[in-house]
């Protein structure tokens, strides 16, 4: 069998690679991932896959890169559309729990990396990840007012949230028993982030 002729798939090839990838990745692991069934997914032969990412090592840090700077891409646009500190605490949120619904790899992707810790991953999200919060950080802090109470944890508060609806997206048909029928995970952003006035 040959290659594939020139324009039989729409998308080009480092694009599918990085796809199946990220899928693979998010569904089973970096350890237990096998570039052969990446290869297989993408459409094409492992020598093809190795011509392009010379390494799995290589193939995850851009994967994890890729997906860190979608979701950062994303952050910042929502964040440059308003200065009043409701709107950017909730549109922040949107944006996340929207991102972790395009992208389902990716929760537990960063979940498995944080807990197990086996995979190259964790020095790419200490990397990666801490400039994310960092910038959240200063967003919110700038655009707090009196809307937060004075030294409000404004990084704990994130964490919190973040951590949430990370375990809330990976937990697939855990979802409902774990955290009932409401799902109102703004709700949670609210009460978090807001001072409620009697």
């Amino acid at each position: 069998m040959g290659r594939p002729r020139t324009g039989t798939h729409a998308v080009p090839t480092v694009d599918r690679i990085l796809q199946a990838a990220e899928d693979q990745f998010g569904e089973i692991g970096f350890g237990q991932c096998r570039l052969e069934d990446i290869a297989d997914v993408a459409s094409i032969r492992r020598p093809s896959l190795l011509y392009h990412f010379s390494t799995k090592h290589k193939l995850y840090e851009a994967v994890v890169h890729r997906l860190f700077q979608a979701l950062m891409e994303n952050l910042a646009e929502m964040a440059a559309v308003t200065d009043d500190y409701d709107q950017r605490v909730l549109g922040l949120m949107k944006t996340f729990l929207e991102f972790l619904e395009k992208r389902p790899a990716f929760a537990p992707l960063v979940l498995r990396e944080i807990i197990d810790g086996t995979g190259p991953g964790r020095e790419i999200l200490l990397g990666v990840v801490v400039p994310v919060i960092d910038n959240i950080e200063v967003w919110l802090a700038s655009s707090a007012g009196d809307r937060a109470p004075e030294g409000f944890d404004f990084r704990g508060a994130i964490m919190q949230v973040s951590s949430n609806a990370l375990l809330r997206a990976s937990s697939g048909p855990l979802l409902t028993p774990l955290w009932g029928e409401q799902g109102d995970h703004l709700g949670l952003v609210k009460q978090v982030f807001f001072v409620v006035e009697n």
